[in-house]
């Protein structure tokens, strides 16, 4: 998605977190007026008392200290199952009313749609997304992978409008655009059935096959990409509310999203040149600065969601990605599992975003210089 993911996750935590090792468990605060109890773990104390707490559902709520009424430690409890999980969306009041559910072995989907458009869903992220992450940080990375805490929620809305209007809520900006979206704090991919703009299967039409459209191409490459956000996030290779650099995690999901028109899923495998990314990088190499990687790495700013030069990044976030996975596999694992050790709610200034990387990488020079070797060679 378009716009700045740290400046999100970070804008209402506090600028130094500790961590405090409690089993932190009920938790009664006040929300828009409301005195709220909420059920799950402490996971952060922050300076000025402010505190991160997670649900057994996975999502994250950040409460200052003003509005906390108490704090109850008990034993931690069991993180929702996929039935308690199933129950809890549909009973959210954010969601409309009549939403279906669809459980898999690693997701449940809460949906206000033909149960086809769910299912083939269901078995892009169960079947293909899941099995090339796993041998993506296996057989590329030599990364271990931890086991999801719980099953990872995905919702689907009926319409356009819908989906626009819990993404306003939800995000606070307006998605213009954007056609899915993961969510650090609810944990959830949210996306409304994309025949909706691509118009209903004709008689005689395998929901496949309309998929399978040119339209269709943006709208699978959003629906992986978030995906795999949600992956990330889960499967211990990145940190929730964590500072890392989004050009990282903007690149590894453009590597995985390629589509491919020619499967029945309109994606196979991640890895392939993301012909959408590299035409766009094309256009920018012209205007290029020399100092285009350094300010990539440095901080998040070009990742602007008003700004039209986002794309920009975005497509040159992709070619690095691919670059370092394809030239410097070693030195990009090590560099990706210090990623994964970033603290939530740390903010690390450019100095030490740039050190990082060159701790790594080496000088930023050379490496842009075998960077632009690279890219040229990309067909």
């Amino acid at each position: 998605m378009k716009y700045n993911r740290t400046k999100f996750w970070l804008a209402i935590a506090a600028a130094f977190w500790l961590a405090v090792p409690v089993l932190a468990d009920t938790l009664i605060a006040s929300r828009d007026g409301k005195e709220v109890s909420l059920t799950g773990e402490l996971l952060f104390e922050a300076l000025d008392k402010s505190i991160l707490f997670e649900t057994a559902d996975g999502q994250l709520h950040v409460f200052a200290a003003d509005n906390i009424v108490s704090v109850e430690k008990e034993a931690a409890p069991p993180a929702m199952k996929h039935e308690e999980l199933a129950k809890s969306l549909l009973a959210d009041p954010k969601l409309p009313q009549g939403m279906k559910t669809l459980a898999t072995e690693n997701y449940v989907i809460a949906y206000k749609t033909e149960v086809a458009f769910a299912k083939w869903i269901a078995k892009l992220y169960e079947k293909r997304l899941i099995s090339e992450f796993e041998k993506f940080a296996k057989n590329k990375l030599q990364y271990k992978l931890n086991p999801a805490e719980f099953p990872l929620a995905i919702i689907v809305f009926g319409t356009r409008p819908e989906y626009d209007a819990y993404a306003a809520r939800e995000l606070g900006v307006e998605p213009g655009s954007m056609i899915a979206h993961y969510s650090p704090y609810t944990n959830r991919v949210a996306m409304y059935d994309l025949t909706f703009d691509l118009g209903r299967p004709g008689v005689g039409q395998k929901l496949e096959q309309k998929l399978q459209q040119k339209a269709a191409i943006p709208m699978v490459t959003t629906i992986i990409h978030e995906g795999t956000h949600q992956l990330m996030f889960n499967r211990g290779m990145q940190v929730r509310l964590a500072d890392a650099p989004l050009w990282l995690n903007e690149g590894i999901a453009n590597w995985f999203e390629t589509p491919d028109l020619r499967s029945n899923n309109g994606w196979t495998r991640p890895g392939a040149v993301n012909r959408l990314r590299l035409r766009r990088l094309s256009n920018y190499m012209p205007k290029r600065p020399a100092n285009s990687i350094e300010t990539l790495i440095a901080d998040d700013e070009r990742f602007n969601f008003a700004d039209e030069k986002t794309f920009d990044a975005y497509a040159e976030s992709w070619a690095l990605v691919h670059f370092l996975l394809k030239r410097r596999t070693r030195k990009f694992r090590d560099y990706l599992k210090a990623i994964s050790t970033k603290k939530p709610g740390f903010q690390i200034d450019a100095e030490t975003r740039l050190k990082d990387f060159t701790d790594h990488f080496g000088d930023l020079k050379k490496l842009d210089s075998a960077f632009l070797k690279y890219v040229r060679t990309l067909r």
